[in-house]
């Protein structure tokens, strides 16, 4: 069984390094960068663009340099903890998801507590009366609540939460 989980887990190194090329190749595809988009935003609103100072921030950021060496820089940088610097909150991206973390991580243990104080009875229920009309029904509202995709599930919650 050892053997088996250290195999699944070589076979989990190339899987992220091929994901994680195809996801950076995805990104560099469309035409121009964040400071082209930001100078456009900036000249939208009427504000002045200093050119030397966007070129300072490409510079900083290595947005001069080649894809691939952007792709290393970034994938050292994540072996290492740094996961960057996020442009739309102007914060490390460690700090972006740092202060939502533990929240995430609070509605994830309630949400298995919820789902198991409802499951587990559904299951007794349906253990101990087998083929009974209620072990078809709850079987058939377990289906329909998988087969349901979950933003139509939110939004008819959302619509009886506010009746």
């Amino acid at each position: 069984m050892l053997g088996y989980i250290i195999k699944r887990a070589l076979y989990m190194v190339p899987t992220l390094v091929l994901t994680s090329i195809l996801i950076f190749t995805l990104i560099e595809l469309p035409p121009g960068d964040y400071f082209e988009s930001y100078i456009t935003e900036l000249l939208a609103s009427g504000e002045t663009v200093d050119p030397q100072k966007i070129e300072f921030l490409r510079q900083e950021y290595g947005f001069d340099l080649p894809a691939y060496e952007r792709y290393f820089k970034w994938a050292f940088g994540l072996l290492h903890g740094d996961l960057g610097y996020s442009f739309e909150y102007q914060l490390p991206v460690s700090d972006v998801i740092g202060d939502r973390l533990w929240l995430t991580i609070i509605v994830t243990f309630f949400t298995i507590i919820f789902t198991w104080a409802i499951a587990f009875p559904i299951g007794i229920y349906s253990a101990t009366r087998q083929y009974s009309w209620g072990d078809y029904g709850l079987t058939f509202l377990g289906l329909l609540g998988l087969a349901t995709p979950n933003f139509l599930l939110a939004l008819v919650m959302m619509y009886f939460a506010k009746e």
